[in-house]
């Protein structure tokens, strides 16, 4: 069994909407002790990120950061899809 628990990792991924950048950092530590940084558009994540976690560590302080990046077509303002909406509305009632 593996006992130790210094380690780094980064992996990279790159859509139209943009580029997400995961960067793990873990060192000994008696306890589990995650420390969780993510962008404050993905900050509802925290939850099943940390869940993720605690199920498959038991030790070691982990540091996980997350890096978004948008993509040229991902900005600009919020276009709403008008019939759609009525659609749903009507299927609504």
């Amino acid at each position: 069994m593996i006992k130790s628990m210094t380690a780094f990792a980064r992996e990279t991924r790159s859509s139209a909407l943009g580029e997400l950048t995961w960067e793990l950092r873990s060192v000994n530590h008696r306890f589990l002790e995650p420390h969780i940084r993510l962008p404050e558009e993905l900050r509802t994540l925290e939850v099943a990120v940390r869940a993720r976690l605690t199920a498959r560590l038991a030790r070691g302080k982990v540091d996980c950061s997350l890096r978004y990046a948008p993509g040229v077509g991902a900005s600009g303002p919020l276009r709403v899809n008008g019939a759609f909406v009525e659609q749903l509305l009507t299927a609504g009632r």
